[in-house]
C-alpha cells in the first residue's frame, strides 16, 4: 500500500514538474501582455493603455519634448522605479529617431499598432492616405537607426526594468483616473453620439486614451484585420479643482481629435482644389510652424478640424453655460477660420434639410476655402498680430527672462524655483535679464519675471505699460489698493507683434514667490498676503496699437 502511494506521489511530482517547465517555457517565449485600465461610458471606451504609457516613460526618461512632468507624483514614480535604467539603449535609440521626425503622432500610432506590451505582433495598421504618409515618415525616421532594433531594445527595457511591475504599482491611481473621467462624461450628454450624428456616419470604435505625461493630443485612425476603422483620441490628462473645467477640456479634446479621422482623408482626397492657394499659407507660416503645422496641407486640415470642434462644443453646451467661438484659434494663427466656420454652418443647414453627410458635402467646404481672397497688408497685420490671452503665450519657441540674482536680492529664493520648474516642465530656455539684452529674441514668445522695475530687459523694451505698479496699489482696469500685490499680463512681444509677451510681476520680489494661477484672460491681479487671493481679471478692451483697459 505504501509503495503504491509513494509511486503515485512521485508520479504526481513529475507531472507537476513537467507542467512547471512547460509553463516556464511558454512564459519565456510569450510573456503575458499587460492589461490596460479600461471602462466604457456610452459610446466611448476610456482607457490608460500600457503601450502608450511605455512610450511616455521612454520619452520622459530620454528628455523628449513630447512629455511634461505632472504634479500628481506620476513622473516621480518613474524617476524612482527606473533610476537604474536611464542609460538603457532604448532611450538613446529613441533620441536618435526623434532627430529624424519620430515625434508627435508617429510613435503614438506606431505603438498602438502592436498587440500590447511587450511589443509583439502588429494587429492594427494605418489606413487609406495615412498609410503612405506614415511609411514615408518612418522611412525618414529610420535615418536615426533601425526601428526594428529600437522595438527590440524597448522590449529588453520592459523586461529588465520590470515595466509591468511599475504599471501594476500605478494601477490604483490609473483606475481612479479612468473612473473619475467616466463619471464626468456620464454627467452630460453622449459626446460621441453628438459627433456621429453631426458628421452623419459612424466608425467601428471610439477610444479615449488618457496619458498622464503626454503634452497635447492626437487623433489616430487605425484599421484591424477585418478592415474595420478604430478611432483614438489620445490626450494628456488635464487636472483642475473644478470638474466643470476638466469636462470642458475633455469636450475640446474629444471633438478635436475624433474630428481628425473624418477630416484628414477628405482634405487629402480633395486637396487639388486648394493646392494652388498656398500663398495663403505664407502669412500664417510662422505661427503654424510653432505649433508643428509646417505645411499648407496640415494648416488646411487644422482649419476644418477646429471649425468642427468649435461647432460641436457650441452644440454640446447651452449658450448660457459656455460660449465657444473661433477667436481663440484666430489668435493662434488660423486667420481663415471664420470663413471655414461659416461654410460648416451651411453644411449643418444642408444636412438638416436633405440629410447629406459631411463627406458628401465636403467638396463644397473646400470650394469655399479655396475662394478666400488675399488679405490686404492692414487686414493681415490686424489678424496676425498677437491678441492674447495670456495662456496662448505658451507656444514654442519660448524664452524666459528673470532678473540677474547677482544684482537683485531675493531672486534665488523667490523666483528661481519657478524658473527651474518651467525650464523642466516646458523645455524652455531661461536667461538673466543682462544675458537677454545681448540676444535677438524677435522669434520667441517671452515670459518676463521680476518685481516691477527689476527686470532690465523689460525696462528697455516695455517703457510704457498699460498698467501701473506702485508701492501701495496696482492700477489696471481700476485701482487695487494694498502691498504685496502682483500682476500677470500678456502683451505683444515688443520685438515682434506677431508673438506674445507674458509678464509676471509684483510690487516687490518676495511677492513673486509661487505660482500665478492663470486661465483664458489677458490679465490678473492678485493679493498674496495674508492669503493668496485673486482680486481681478479680464481682457483688454482695445488691442489695436497700444493695448488699453
Amino acid at each position: 500500500m505504501i509503495s503504491v502511494i509513494l509511486i503515485f506521489a512521485i508520479a504526481s511530482l513529475l507531472c507537476l514538474s513537467l507542467m512547471s517547465l512547460n509553463a516556464y517555457s511558454k512564459e519565456a517565449s510569450a510573456p503575458e501582455i499587460i492589461k490596460p485600465v479600461s471602462t466604457r461610458q456610452g459610446s466611448l471606451d476610456i482607457t490608460i493603455d500600457p503601450r502608450l504609457e511605455l512610450l511616455a516613460v521612454l520619452q520622459y526618461l530620454s528628455g523628449s519634448k513630447m512629455t511634461i512632468p505632472d504634479s500628481e507624483g506620476y513622473a516621480e514614480s518613474i524617476d524612482a522605479w527606473f533610476a537604474d535604467f536611464k542609460s538603457h539603449p532604448a532611450l538613446t535609440r529613441l533620441q536618435n529617431l526623434e532627430k529624424f521626425g519620430y515625434r508627435y503622432d508617429l510613435p503614438v500610432s506606431s505603438f498602438l499598432c502592436f498587440d500590447g506590451v511587450p511589443l509583439g505582433k502588429k494587429t492594427l495598421s494605418q489606413c487609406g492616405y495615412a498609410k503612405d504618409m506614415d511609411e514615408e515618415r518612418l522611412e525618414k525616421a529610420a535615418q536615426g537607426g533601425s526601428l526594428e532594433e529600437f522595438y527590440a531594445s524597448v522590449n529588453d527595457f520592459v523586461h529588465i526594468s520590470d515595466f509591468g511591475g511599475w504599471f501594476e504599482s500605478q494601477r490604483p491611481f490609473l483606475e481612479k483616473t479612468v473612473s473619475a473621467t467616466a463619471s464626468l462624461l456620464a454627467s452630460k450628454d453622449d459626446m460621441i453620439r453628438l459627433l456621429i450624428n453631426w458628421y452623419g456616419y459612424e466608425h467601428e470604435r471610439y477610444t479615449l486614451v488618457l496619458s498622464i505625461l503626454f503634452e497635447g493630443g492626437y487623433g489616430i485612425s487605425l484599421e484591424d484585420k477585418q478592415n474595420k476603422t478604430l478611432l483614438y483620441c489620445v490626450t494628456m490628462f488635464y487636472t483642475s479643482d473644478k470638474p466643470s473645467d476638466i469636462l470642458l477640456n475633455l469636450a475640446y479634446m474629444i471633438f478635436h481629435e475624433f474630428s481628425h479621422p473624418y477630416v484628414n482623408p477628405l482634405v487629402d482626397k480633395h486637396f487639388d482644389m486648394i493646392k494652388d492657394r498656398s500663398e495663403l499659407f505664407e502669412p500664417i507660416k510662422t505661427k503654424m510652424t510653432m505649433q508643428a503645422y509646417s505645411s499648407w496641407w496640415i494648416a488646411v486640415v487644422e482649419h476644418f478640424v477646429r471649425a468642427s470642434e468649435t461647432r460641436l462644443v457650441q452644440l454640446f453646451y447651452p449658450p448660457e453655460t459656455y460660449k465657444a467661438s473661433t477667436q481663440w484659434n484666430i489668435n493662434q494663427g488660423f486667420i481663415y477660420l471664420d470663413t471655414v466656420f461659416e461654410a460648416v454652418l451651411e453644411y449643418e443647414q444642408a444636412r438638416g434639410e436633405t440629410g447629406i453627410r459631411y463627406d458628401e458635402y465636403f467638396p463644397r467646404l473646400m470650394q469655399k476655402f479655396a475662394s478666400i481672397k488675399e488679405l490686404s497688408p492692414d487686414e493681415l497685420r490686424d489678424l496676425i498680430g498677437f491678441k492674447g490671452p495670456i495662456n496662448s503665450v505658451c507656444m514654442h519657441p519660448i524664452t524666459l527672462i528673470y532678473p540677474d540674482p547677482k544684482r537683485v536680492k531675493g531672486v534665488n529664493e523667490f523666483i528661481i524655483p519657478t524658473v527651474d520648474l518651467l525650464v523642466k516642465k516646458w523645455h524652455v530656455t531661461a536667461y538673466t535679464d543682462t544675458q537677454a539684452l545681448e540676444l535677438d529674441l524677435s522669434d520667441q514668445n517671452i515670459y518676463a519675471y521680476g518685481a516691477w522695475g527689476s527686470n532690465l530687459w523689460l525696462n528697455k523694451h516695455l517703457p510704457h505699460a498699460p498698467f501701473q505698479i506702485l508701492e501701495d496699489r496696482i492700477i489696471a482696469d481700476k485701482e487695487y489698493l494694498g502691498t504685496n500685490l502682483r500682476l500677470a499680463s500678456c502683451l505683444p512681444n515688443p520685438l515682434n507683434p506677431e508673438l506674445g509677451l507674458a509678464i509676471y510681476t509684483a510690487q516687490n520680489t518676495p511677492a513673486m514667490k509661487g505660482r500665478f494661477p492663470i486661465g483664458p484672460e489677458d490679465w490678473y491681479v492678485y493679493m498674496t498676503d495674508p492669503e493668496p487671493k485673486l482680486l481681478g481679471k479680464g481682457d483688454y478692451a482695445s488691442k489695436s496699437g497700444k493695448w488699453k483697459f
